[in-house]
């Protein structure tokens, strides 16, 4: 469904209004070019076919905007192209496309995305190689116009390098013989992407054949400067590598078979690489050495394969190599996006991998959210293999060693150390059995200091304790984030506290202690079995066995407020 746009009820061979249709030479070549939201880059598109060589040939412009948002279709009408709005809640370049040619009145169609610029000559070489009569297709060399805009579209660019010769499929720049899409109906607008290798399938099945010439066809404006784009456009190729394979193995077509298989599995293979590495690490290093040199000599071969691309840029080779393995992952995504959308019979809409921009040329926040709440999606089954391999495993065995390094003392297995513990000064801490140590604890000894932490104690986030001569935790105390216990004070001095040394005395914390978030508890301080510490308190004096206290200074609570204690 469109919505036609015209300045008047025709369009002259030149793209002009008009109304001398009959008085015209048969039309031989209607421009379809297709865009959404591209603004600038589409100007320059139409300008390029206006002044391409078109000398004796007959030609009509129509331009087919996929609902955009920006001024897209008012630069079009003053190009002076027939202009058609694709009316559709789900727009894709096979709709624009079929829509285009549709309405096209010449023997040939050629086939723009409102991102390119046509070389000068391509049409007039394109049209001279139509001369065998099972010829439909013909498409030239597609480059990037600007490469060095990022390393990402510096790497694209050599996607576009193909082979010259008979191929199996076009891209989305081609001149097609007009009778040969009615005859196959066109392109699927069911596929969001990968409309075109299929279309060539069925021309192909048809008995048409395709040509890829030795000359130069479009520019292209990539416009991909970030990591987010690159993945959401390898997101994309997945996409239509799983639904175009998947019709081709319905149809007995090898097309794009081997590829998407080999995508799939490597996927799997670099989702698992770095979990492999990681345990390899631990349990055998010179494994993961091997193993890396091996990813190594991988990537070695892949850029000297691809060197015929870009000779005499080994720099650019390893780049190339390395996207093309990196590439495969969100591509992997894309895949299994595709599977879930056909096991579940949904329709697969629109992946745009520009962000749409503001006035202010900035991302919009639906763009980042979308990207955001894609990506985590995504990432959540790594997450959950990250969390129980690494975070729940390795990190906690790695805190433990580190922890045993660092104070020389033995931390027996049983004991459960989430995180690096910070320790500074001497590091003279002895632990029992069955700890359980929170992320960012920090403990100090200073010269003969010690820190006794008797079995099945609790020191939560942020805990900071410092000895200067003896800090003792009873069997099960437990004691809450951000708590400090420290057993010196600095002496006060009239010219440099710093340097006035240090008043100290034990701290004993008897059995089952319960000390509150953020209490201080200061030197000579003894705390008596199972007694209480409400959060926030500062305890200067000892608090007797089973007595619960609070405040600054920390005093005994009344018998009432004990019970909700």
């Amino acid at each position: 469904m469109t919505t036609e746009i015209r300045g008047d009820d025709a369009c002259g061979p030149d793209g002009d209004p008009g109304g001398a249709a009959n008085t015209e030479p048969p039309m031989h070549v209607s421009v379809v070019v297709i865009g959404r939201n591209e603004g600038p880059r589409l100007t320059r598109c139409l300008a390029s076919v206006a002044s391409a060589d078109w000398h004796d040939i007959a030609w009509e412009l129509i331009y087919v905007d996929s609902r955009s948002s920006d001024d897209s279709v008012t630069r079009a009408r003053a190009a002076g192209a027939c202009v058609h709005v694709l009316a559709d809640d789900r727009p894709c370049a096979a709709k624009a496309r079929n829509q285009g040619w549709r309405h096209a009145r010449g023997t040939y169609v050629l086939f723009l995305d409102g991102d390119t610029e046509l070389h000068p000559g391509f049409v007039r070489r394109a049209l001279a190689a139509f001369g065998q009569p099972d010829l439909c297709a013909v498409w030239g060399h597609r480059r990037e116009s600007d490469p060095g805009q990022s390393v990402y579209t510096r790497v694209l660019d050599l996607d576009w390098v193909y082979p010259t010769g008979r191929t199996l499929y076009f891209g989305g720049d081609v001149l097609v013989r007009r009778d040969a899409l009615a005859a196959v109906g066109g392109f699927d607008p069911a596929l969001p992407a990968g409309e075109e290798p299929e279309l060539c399938a069925r021309l192909r099945s048809a008995g048409w054949s395709i040509d890829h010439i030795d000359a130069p066809m479009t520019t292209h404006d990539l416009g991909i400067r970030s990591l987010r784009a690159y993945a959401r456009r390898a997101y994309r190729s997945g996409i239509a590598y799983a639904d175009v394979a998947a019709r081709m193995r319905q149809r007995g077509d090898r097309l794009w078979q081997r590829e998407a298989r080999r995508d799939f599995h490597h996927g799997w293979l670099y989702l698992s690489l770095p979990l492999v590495f990681a345990a390899l690490a631990y349990a055998a290093p010179l494994a993961a050495a091997v193993l890396g040199v091996a990813v190594l000599v991988v990537l070695a071969r892949t850029a000297a394969r691809s060197a015929w691309k870009a000779p005499g840029q080994p720099l650019l080779w390893a780049q190339y190599a390395l996207h093309s393995h990196a590439q495969k992952l969100p591509a992997f995504f894309g895949q299994l996006h595709a599977l879930r959308a056909r096991r579940a019979d949904a329709a697969l809409g629109l992946v745009e991998y520009r962000d749409t921009a503001r006035a202010s040329g900035q991302p919009s926040a639906t763009v980042r959210q979308g990207l955001k709440g894609m990506l985590i999606g995504l990432l959540v089954p790594l997450a959950g293999v990250w969390r129980r391999l690494v975070a729940e495993r390795w990190v906690r065995v790695w805190s433990a060693a580190r922890l045993r390094e660092v104070t020389g003392h033995a931390v027996h297995a049983s004991n459960v150390i989430l995180g690096v513990v910070e320790t500074q000064g001497s590091a003279n801490v002895r632990f029992g059995r069955r700890a359980l140590v929170y992320p960012g604890v920090c403990l100090e000894t200073q010269g003969r200091g010690v820190i006794e932490i008797g079995d099945d104690v609790v020191l939560s986030r942020g805990v900071h304790i410092v000895a200067h001569e003896r800090v003792t935790l009873g069997p099960g105390t437990m004691v809450g984030e951000y708590t400090s216990l420290r057993d010196a004070n600095h002496r006060r001095s009239a010219t440099s506290v710093r340097d006035s040394g240090h008043d100290a005395a034990p701290i004993e914390i008897g059995r089952n202690v319960w000390i509150g978030r953020g209490v201080t508890v200061l030197k000579g301080a003894r705390l008596g079995a199972s007694c209480v510490v409400a959060a926030n308190a500062v305890v200067t004096r000892d608090v007797p066995a089973g007595a619960a206290v609070a405040g600054i200074p920390a005093r005994p609570l009344p018998a009432p407020a004990l019970a909700s204690t």
